[in-house]
């Protein structure tokens, strides 16, 4: 069960990601298409985390989160995600043509995120 505030900030995260989705499509096809990965992940944070590359300054933009983007395999070094668990994760991600990831840190209520892209968001 998550608590009122976790979710109070949860819908704001989801709220400003809406709102990139047609730019975080675009990331996640150049991601796929020049082989970085399959499996684009974008970082939301309030901090400076120094996990991937930074796309949306949260003062720049007036966001709440700023949004780097980075890889399952990068979490996998840094042992964010489990080496054990990557199918559950894959599963989890679906497809990622029409699904992202975002790897959400909010103090003790960090955790992954899925949802799908906006249906206007298209591919090049």
């Amino acid at each position: 069960m998550i608590s009122s505030d976790i979710q109070r900030l949860l819908d704001e995260l989801k709220t400003q990601i809406k709102q990139l989705s047609t730019e975080l499509k675009e990331v996640s096809d150049e991601m796929r298409q020049h082989q970085f990965t399959e499996y684009p992940i974008f970082v939301a944070h309030q901090e400076n985390a120094q996990v991937g590359e930074m796309l949306f300054d949260r003062t720049e933009y007036g966001f709440p989160y700023s949004i780097n983007a980075s890889t399952m395999e990068r979490l996998i070094e840094l042992t964010v995600l489990n080496a054990s668990k990557v199918e559950d994760f894959k599963k989890a991600f679906g497809d990622p043509n029409k699904n992202m990831c975002i790897f959400w840190i909010s103090g003790e209520n960090t955790r992954f995120v899925f949802m799908p892209f906006n249906s206007n968001a298209k591919s090049k």
